[in-house]
């Protein structure tokens, strides 16, 4: 692994061990308060958008290294590479590899924090409907002689 792997891989092993520790009490969805509820909508927002950040930065430095890799393969190296050679030799370099792997992980990683905002959206829009429901039924009821 090199230098720029390794902090990813840290921020990679953060974000997992900050999603396991908040994941053991799940309080906040099981009352119907909506000051819980929203603090909860607001940590899956703020953990989703790290998520997508950590991965959004792993593209990046991927695609860099691609880069360098090829201009590497293509005029440095003293074999002579065509294109698509040097761009076959540079996507399947090992460090590129490495990187995959972790992009992979902070994908997962990504469509996991999704998932838990998706819930607690969901959560919200059935407080919505119930509260609406109640407040027709009570309509409903007092016309009723």
């Amino acid at each position: 692994m090199t230098e720029a792997t390794d902090k990813y891989v840290l921020m990679i092993d953060g974000v997992k061990e900050y999603l396991k520790e908040k994941k053991q009490p799940d309080d906040k969805m099981d009352t119907w308060n909506p000051h819980q509820i929203a603090q909860a909508k607001k940590e899956a927002i703020i953990d989703y958008r790290t998520c997508r950040r950590l991965y959004k930065k792993l593209t990046a430095l991927k695609e860099h290294k691609i880069l360098l890799r090829f201009l590497d393969f293509r005029f440095k190296s003293n074999e002579k590479n065509s294109v698509d050679d040097a761009k076959a030799k540079a996507k399947t370099h090992q460090e590129i590899s490495e990187i995959t792997t972790l992009e992979d992980i902070a994908e997962e990683l990504m469509d996991e924090t999704y998932a838990e905002l998706e819930r607690i959206i969901e959560k919200i829009e059935q407080m919505k409907d119930q509260n609406a429901t109640t407040r027709t039924e009570m309509k409903l009821g007092s016309l009723t002689p």
